[in-house]
């Protein structure tokens, strides 16, 4: 018995919800080496646990008018707009894509969206997301995405990361300083295996145009956001392959803002331009060849 389209539908919007839950989870505790496991969903604040009732994504939010049951301090809006992106996403890629295709690319802008968090907060890109998202995404387009197949997967993944290495090296020889982060390296390889070769250029410019306007639009407001006021924790470089060195000072992250020296976060934007060809690649062919 076929289930009904619309009734589909809203089951992958409750996925997909319960899903943005699960990412929030995994960006707050990940850099901060705490299990994703245990401890039960808590207050940052208060350290007190959620009762289940008012850990509902979405309604429990709106429920609680966002602030914490237990001590009254806020909760993040991003946390109630994580979870209501990514169960519009759900719904709409049970919609227009066959259900292993959708799985598969829902999987990709889940961890896009854990990235692109991570990457703002802290200025580094947990290596133990986007390392292993490369096979995954390999076998991803080989098996369940019919549009990309295994060849493009392969060009685009070892395409993408080797012309970003590249990249990185040319620019620390003639400006001595590094422009490429190899977490930024991981990430264009892993959206090159699921998306392809067309997908990762995509990327590539759609990202960097995002970046140059994102870098005038912090410039203009006085810098990019600094990282939380917290030890980054020694382990932090198992996860991310970023050594502590290389992670932003305080003189940096508080110097004078400079559109030719500030430090940008390029990771949410790679992010938001591969989720963008995730979700419409059908449409963006059709566009392009019509």
């Amino acid at each position: 018995m076929e289930i009904p389209r619309g009734l589909g539908a809203l089951f992958a919007f409750v996925f997909g919800a319960c899903a943005g839950s699960f990412v929030n989870v995994v960006a707050y505790r990940l850099p901060r080496e705490i299990s994703i496991v245990t401890p039960r969903s808590y207050c940052p604040r208060c350290n007190r646990p959620i009762p289940a009732w008012a850990n509902i994504p979405m309604l429990a939010y709106i429920g609680l008018r966002g602030r914490c049951l237990m001590c009254g301090g806020a909760i993040p809006f991003r946390y109630f707009l994580t979870e209501l992106t990514l169960a519009v996403a759900a719904a709409y890629l049970f919609m227009w894509y066959g259900l292993g295709d959708a799985i598969a690319r829902f999987v990709f802008c889940a961890a896009l969206y854990v990235v692109a968090i991570i990457d703002y907060d802290w200025r580094v890109i947990p290596n133990l997301i986007t390392f292993a998202g490369i096979p995954i995404g390999i076998l991803a387009a080989w098996l369940l995405i019919p549009e990309v197949g295994l060849e493009q997967s392969l060009i685009g993944a070892i395409g993408g990361a080797g012309f970003l290495f590249l990249t990185g090296e040319v620019y620390l020889l003639v400006r001595r300083m590094e422009g490429v982060g190899l977490g930024d390296v991981f990430l264009i390889g892993m959206v090159g295996a699921f998306l392809g070769w067309p997908g990762m250029v995509f990327t590539l410019l759609g990202g960097s145009i995002l970046g140059a306007i994102g870098g005038v639009v912090f410039a203009l407001a006085g810098g990019a956001p600094a990282a939380p006021e917290e030890t980054v924790p020694t382990a932090i470089a198992e996860v991310t392959g970023v050594r502590r060195g290389d992670l932003p000072s305080p003189e940096m992250a508080g110097g004078e803002p400079s559109l030719l020296r500030m430090e940008v976060p390029f990771g949410p934007f790679l992010a938001l331009a591969a989720a963008f060809y995730a979700l419409f690649q059908p449409h963006l062919i059709r566009w392009y060849f019509s």
